[in-house]
């Protein structure tokens, strides 16, 4: 494949949109790890809805976060055996799992939500707020068009 034509390839908008997927999660990662908290993007992507909701149970999350039944439960899992989450039966529907931040979720959610501006901002750079907006509106009309 000549160059130009490697070039033009990467231009096209799903190569653009996963580009700038992957260099925010890399940024994320490395960001976290200097600060030598340990987090994974999708724990975090899972962590913020339950400090947010409160107890969602892990259905809801799932639907939240964007990922199926066996991913939310790995993440879910993952979270639990490190104490930052416990699953409790809801009151009224016992099949029901809801998922709730221990003290040391909540702690680590705080710990980790500078990191994540920061990462914000480096995303952002020098962005003016309208273009952000406007790329976001674009974003949503894709997946709409997408998904009708």
């Amino acid at each position: 494949m000549s160059k130009e034509a490697s070039l033009k390839f990467h231009m096209n908008l799903g190569m653009l949109i996963r580009s700038a997927h992957n260099s925010m999660t890399e940024r994320f990662v490395e960001n976290v790890f200097d600060s030598g908290l340990n987090i994974s993007l999708d724990q975090w992507m899972v962590l913020g809805p339950i400090w947010q909701l409160g107890s969602p149970s892990q259905k809801d999350l799932g639907e939240i976060c964007l990922r199926d039944k066996p991913s939310i439960t790995r993440i879910i899992d993952s979270l639990e055996k490190t104490s930052l989450v416990v699953r409790v039966s809801d009151q009224i529907d016992h099949r029901i799992k809801r998922v709730i931040l221990t003290n040391s979720g909540k702690q680590l959610f705080y710990d980790v939500l500078p990191i994540m501006e920061k990462t914000r901002e480096e995303v952002r750079g020098d962005i003016p707020e309208e273009e952000i907006e406007i790329f976001k509106n674009v974003l949503s009309k894709i997946i709409k068009n997408l998904n009708s």
